[in-house]
């Protein structure tokens, strides 16, 4: 009977030591702690940027001969 309450009493107090850590960790994601991806991901001025950065750098498609010359 001792050792149930002895081993119940240490589940209590670790529980009970492990709730204001939690608490940090939770109320810092919501309180913009959240990872840099979901930062950047979700700015639309950061995204339209990159977007315009990334279509720069692709290689321009070659016309066809077709398309060339007279209107």
């Amino acid at each position: 009977m001792k050792r149930s309450r002895l081993i119940l009493l240490c589940c209590a107090l670790i529980a009970v030591s492990m709730v204001p850590w939690i608490h940090q960790s939770l109320s810092a994601a919501g309180e913009g702690g959240s990872s840099r991806c979901i930062d950047c991901h979700t700015n639309l001025k950061k995204l339209i940027r990159l977007c315009w950065k990334v279509e720069a750098l692709k290689p321009k498609p070659l016309k066809s001969e077709e398309t060339s010359g007279e209107g």
